[in-house]
């Protein structure tokens, strides 16, 4: 019943702790620091996380109908229909080859959502963004800071970064992310980590594969001696000959003892407050490795969760961190690359699809060809 589920507004659920923004400054330089050490390695500014895409494709988002009330709330208070885009990327602030263990993400643009924007420009998009994994090492800005500084420190020795994150006294959740099945993007559960407002009340989210080819892959590993790019090549190869669907779900917050707001370190048990589909997602076969897609991603718009609705509003020290690090680091990124500013596509017209990629043969890097092109 509504009754049991906190309203996002409550004390106790967003505390902000002593000297927080003095931590989310040290940390968006931090940031910005990595941006520019991966620009002297590949002679490109890229994102300060989630840096490496994998594949862009774009789909429909359908907001199941006849929702109970606690579930239809905000964007999902009324069932319907959205063009979308989605990214896929691993995370890491640093480039590693795709046959290791690292987490991975995926970043989500949803068209011609109605609603108070909490940036207040008229573009109707709302963003979300997921890793593959509940919990977050980077629970709170202090905690960030901390590792980032490691992080920085031993940037060209990442075996002794990890043996540092070892030996932290959280290492059981700072470790987690390099100890992550190697699973096909296409297979992997994805969260949000974070809770954000949910209309009265709040929420997490969860999207997790539907398709049954999908989850044919869900055990599947994959090995030492993959290729670098096994996972952009794999995932467009996939892409390519299968229709692709997502169960998008939310989890209430209940109990803030439980299911705490500002630490992510901590994961809300899904058994006791299970994930609930509220829509699905649905992607036609399509080339994921399209070139003028992905560049015009990578260098020229932004996913962030902030750019949405009020009412699906970040909450938490996290999202208050990421409000500032993600704002400097696409400043720092537009401006090495040499762009004034960011593009905020309206619609799926202004989407750079239709160009096919170029296609020269490869003797010794074997990539997946184009749809369009086959033989």
């Amino acid at each position: 019943m509504a009754e049991n589920y906190i309203l996002w507004d409550e004390p106790g659920v967003e505390v902000v702790q002593p000297g927080e923004q003095e931590k989310i400054q040290e940390v968006s330089e931090q940031f910005n620091r990595f941006q520019m050490m991966n620009f002297n390695e590949h002679h490109h500014c890229l994102r300060g996380t989630h840096l490496k895409t994998q594949g862009c494709v774009l789909g429909k988002f359908k907001v199941k109908d006849n929702l109970p009330a606690h579930l239809a709330q905000g964007m999902f208070a009324k069932p319907g229909q959205y063009d979308m885009i989605m990214r896929y990327s691993s995370l890491t602030p640093k480039i590693v080859p795709d046959n290791i263990p690292a987490p991975r993400g995926i970043g989500m643009k949803i068209f011609g959502v109605e609603g108070e924007k909490i940036w207040g420009e008229d573009k109707k998009t709302q963003d979300w963004t997921f890793n593959n994994y509940p919990v977050l090492e980077l629970r709170d800005p202090k905690t960030t800071n901390e590792i980032a500084e490691c992080l920085e420190r031993n940037w060209n020795d990442l075996p002794k970064f990890a043996e540092e994150q070892g030996k932290r006294i959280d290492a059981d959740v700072a470790t987690m992310g390099s100890q992550l099945p190697r699973q096909h993007l296409v297979a992997m559960p994805q969260y949000s980590q974070s809770a954000y407002r949910y209309g009265s009340y709040v929420a997490k989210f969860g999207l997790f594969p539907l398709g049954s080819e999908q989850k044919k892959l869900e055990k599947d590993t994959i090995p030492d001696d993959a290729p670098i790019n096994i996972l952009s090549q794999g995932t467009r190869d996939f892409h390519m000959k299968h229709k692709v669907t997502y169960s998008f779900c939310a989890q209430l917050l209940q109990n803030l003892e439980e299911q705490p707001v500002d630490d992510l370190g901590v994961a809300w048990d899904e058994k006791k407050y299970p994930f609930e589909e509220i829509a699905t997602l649905e992607f036609d076969p399509q080339d994921s490795w399209l070139p003028e897609f992905r560049v015009w991603w990578d260098d020229r718009i932004t996913c962030n969760s902030w750019h949405g609705l009020k009412v699906h509003q970040p909450l938490g020290s996290t999202n208050r961190m990421r409000r500032v690090v993600y704002a400097e680091s696409r400043k720092l990124r537009l401006r090495v690359n040499g762009y004034k500013d960011y593009v905020e596509p309206a619609s799926v017209k202004e989407v750079p699809v239709p160009v096919i990629a170029p296609q020269l043969s490869l003797p010794y890097q074997p990539a997946v060809q184009s749809m369009e092109v086959r033989v």
